[in-house]
Formats: structure tokens, C-alpha cells, sequence
């Protein structure tokens, strides 16, 4: 351990242990849903993870909640580390707590106090050292941070199960993305079991309609940057996409992928993300991709696993009654944040765009839920673009970004509905609401910028 190079570390990286207070830098824009949720989870006697794609704003909340505990908590009982900044520095995290417990005289094992580890997944045994202090009863509290939900899943199910709680850090979605542009909206956050109800729908709807020139503007604005929350500190286009191209990918590449999962070939693999992106809301077989890439199988599958477990991209599978059917099968890609998907291949298509943020925006409602949720597709005679299936109901979701959609838009909307036995279908449109009855299923038509409102 460099026990000097620590020391000052602390001192200087916990500022607010001198001035009180988080900078505005540091706190940026409030992110209340994530809020809500860490102190919802500090309530228990469990370690908060954070997880997410790089740059999707992990940091920022932690020192939002920082600035939040602040309001009740002494400031010498925060304590924020970067385990990037520490690497090869410190051997444990143990030497973080006992050299914090000789600057201050504060014992966290006998004080309320708040451990807030960044990037922990740098670590190596990290869950290991966490156990000791929820095994020793001791009183302090960890809130860490990891960019692999997977490789930080992993590590805890072997030594920390039951005893970790995570919550999924996406990149903004729409709705925080007209609050970060100070478009002062009315919540619309229509719970899906009530999707099938139009006048609860139209209601909230017709809450928008004043601001809805604004919307329309940075929704495509939002189909152009992407949700990355440091657009609104950069805000200007040709050096956003330069940014996340030579930063954000590098970064995510070979930071979180190469390097954690020790990648034997990073240029193919850098090539087969951009082909993905290219790909991106298509089907595809291993074997498929496999040819396309002139490269096996089993790294296709492997590469592919690492790019899903960092969250760069998701795959779809398709819905079936059994997940050896669906094996089988065909699955969709989607490459996760779309202003980095369109700066990587010049690919303007605005329906992609919105097939491809609809997914996220249903992934996230999801995994509200379902810790691992993905959605699906559905294929026979005709297609459904996604069928969202949680624990307590199933909805199958078509988008069609234009501006008339028409009856056979729905083909697979109703197969699916006959062959499930389900009454409502949703359609995603450019700008129309209405709802059509055929007998006893009912299909709703919801304009885009108003649907991601609903996530």
C-alpha cells in the first residue's frame, strides 16, 4: 500500500469534509428516479450496486446522493473513493477503512458511517472484503458502482448472496431528457397494467399538448446525440460525435470489455460492434453473423456475451413456449445507445431509431421488475416487433414511425393476440392516438414521443 499517496487521496478527493458541500459540477443535473431508489434501498441492511453502461451517469449519482446525505449525515462520515484511482496503489479495501478510521478517529464498524466505491469491479475479491464487514455486523454502509452488471452479478452470487441489491443505471431516457431541457412536463408514468385502459391514455395525453412542439424538437434532437448526460455539457454536434466515438467507445471497448474480460482479439471485436451497429434491429442467426464475420461460432457467441454484459448491446430472442425452442430460432440485435450507434455508422433511418429506443425504454420498465429482464420478438406468419412479458402480463408492441400505418401494419398484432388469448395490442406511431375494437381485442395507437414518456 502507498500509504501517503492514500492518505491525500482521501483528504483531497472528499472535499466536502472541509467545505460542507458538493460542488454544482459535481451534482449536475438531479436524477430523482435513481435517487429514490438508493435510499428506498438504504432502508436495508444490504450493499447498494449500481450498475451500467460507462458514462451513463453513475458517478453523478453517487455524488448527488452524497449531496443528499449531507442534509442528515456529519460530512467526515462520507467517504467517496474511485477504485481507478487507487489501482496499484491500495491492495484492499480494507486499507481504505482502517487509513480513513486514523485520519478522522471515526471507527466505521462502530459508526453509522457511508462507503461509496466507485468502479469496485477494478478491485480483485472485492465481495470478499465487503462480506467481513456485513459478516462483523459492522455498522458502515457500502454503496458501490460497476460498468459490467454481469461480472459484478457473478462475483456477488458467490459470496454475497442476499446481501447486495442492484439498480440498473441507464443512459437518460426521454423523460429525463425533456427535464435536463427544463420542459416542464406532467409525470406521465402510466403503469402497463393500465395500457389497456384509452381514457387513462388520452387523459394524460392531452396534458402534453402545450408543449408539444418542444417535445417533437428534442425528440429529434434525442434521435441525433443520444441519452449520454454529458451532452448538455458539451452541446454542440460535431464535437458530441467526436467525443463519443474516440472517448466513449475507446473507453467502453477496451476498458470494460478488453480489458476485464481479457479479449485475445480487439480488433475483431471492435469490428463486430460496428457491424452490429450497422445491424441493429435485424434478425440473426450465430451461424449467420458467423459467416458474415468470417470468424467461429463460439467466439461470435462469446464476443457477444461480453458486448450484452457491459450493455453496449442487447439481444431479443424470440417468444416461444419453451427456452430450448426459442434457442433455436432466429434473435434480434440491438446496439444499446443510439447517438453512439448513429456517430459509428452515418445511419440517419429514423424508424430503426425509434425501433431501437422503444427497446431500451421497455427494457428499462422492465427490469423495474425482473432484475434481468429482456424483451422478445414474435415470429409465425407475420411478425410483432416485441412482446414485453414480466411476471404479471404479457403485451406485444409494434413499431410503425410513419405517418399513417394501416391495417396491415397489425397482422401480427392480432395473430399474436389469437394465439395468446390477450385483449390489447400496441402499436408505436409518429403522431397518431386512437384506439381501434375488433370484437373483444383492441388495438392502441401511441405516438412515439409520448409512449417513451410512459417508460
Amino acid at each position: 500500500m502507498d500509504k501517503e499517496f492514500l492518505v491525500s487521496y482521501l483528504k483531497k478527493r472528499n472535499y466536502w469534509w472541509e467545505k460542507k458541500g458538493v460542488t454544482p459540477m459535481d451534482r449536475g443535473n438531479i436524477r430523482k428516479e435513481y435517487l429514490k431508489k438508493i435510499e428506498e434501498n438504504s432502508q436495508l441492511e444490504r450493499i447498494i450496486c449500481l450498475s451500467g453502461i460507462r458514462r451513463s451517469g453513475k458517478t453523478t449519482i453517487l455524488f448527488q446522493y452524497i449531496d443528499h446525505l449531507l442534509k442528515t449525515k456529519k460530512p467526515e462520515e462520507i467517504i467517496y473513493a474511485k477504485m481507478d484511482d487507487l489501482h496499484g496503489r491500495i491492495d484492499s479495501i480494507h486499507e481504505i477503512v482502517d487509513v480513513y478510521h486514523e485520519i478522522t478517529g471515526i471507527d466505521p464498524e462502530k459508526v453509522a458511517t457511508c462507503f461509496i466505491l466507485d468502479e469496485i469491479h477494478v478491485m480483485k475479491d472485492w465481495q470478499m472484503q465487503l462480506k467481513y464487514y456485513i459478516d462483523a455486523h459492522a455498522k458502515c454502509q457500502f454503496i458501490i458502482s460497476g460498468s459490467s452488471k454481469t461480472i459484478l452479478y457473478l462475483g456477488a452470487s458467490e459470496s454475497l448472496v442476499g446481501r447486495i441489491r442492484f439498480i440498473d443505471v441507464f443512459p437518460l431516457c426521454f423523460r429525463e431528457y425533456l427535464e435536463f431541457n427544463n420542459i416542464e412536463n406532467h409525470p406521465v408514468k402510466i403503469n402497463f397494467d393500465d395500457i389497456g385502459n384509452f381514457e387513462i391514455i388520452e387523459k394524460n395525453y392531452h396534458t402534453q399538448i402545450a408543449n408539444k412542439p418542444d417535445i417533437l424538437f428534442f425528440l429529434e434532437q434525442y434521435f441525433n446525440t443520444g441519452s449520454f448526460p454529458e451532452w448538455f455539457k458539451i452541446k454542440d454536434m460535431k464535437q458530441w460525435q467526436r467525443t463519443i466515438i474516440e472517448d466513449y467507445f475507446s473507453l467502453i471497448l477496451f476498458r470494460d470489455i478488453v480489458s476485464v474480460f481479457k479479449v485475445k482479439d480487439p480488433l475483431l471485436l471492435e469490428k463486430m460492434v460496428i457491424d452490429i451497429a450497422t445491424l441493429s434491429t435485424n434478425r440473426f442467426t450465430y451461424s449467420g453473423l458467423s459467416e458474415r464475420l468470417g470468424i467461429d461460432r463460439e467466439t461470435v457467441k462469446l464476443y457477444l456475451y461480453y458486448l450484452k454484459s457491459s450493455m453496449m448491446i442487447f439481444v431479443a430472442d424470440v417468444y416461444a413456449p419453451s427456452q430450448k425452442a426459442a434457442e433455436k430460432r432466429a434473435k434480434k440485435l440491438y446496439f444499446w445507445e443510439e447517438g453512439l450507434r448513429r456517430a459509428l455508422t452515418l445511419d440517419m433511418d429514423d424508424s430503426k431509431t425509434a425501433e431501437n429506443l422503444v427497446a431500451w425504454h421497455l427494457i428499462k420498465k422492465g427490469r423495474e421488475s425482473k432484475p434481468f429482464f429482456e424483451p422478445y420478438y414474435w415470429k409465425n406468419k407475420h411478425e410483432v416487433d416485441f412482446v414485453y412479458s414480466d411476471l404479471r402480463k404479457i403485451i406485444p408492441v409494434e413499431v410503425k414511425y410513419r405517418e399513417h400505418p394501416g391495417k396491415g401494419d397489425i397482422s401480427g398484432l392480432m395473430e399474436f393476440m389469437e394465439n395468446e388469448k390477450l385483449k390489447t395490442g400496441v402499436v408505436v406511431t409518429r403522431d397518431i392516438l386512437k384506439k381501434d375494437d375488433y370484437g373483444e381485442r383492441s388495438v392502441i395507437y401511441i405516438p412515439l414521443w409520448f409512449f417513451l414518456q410512459m417508460m
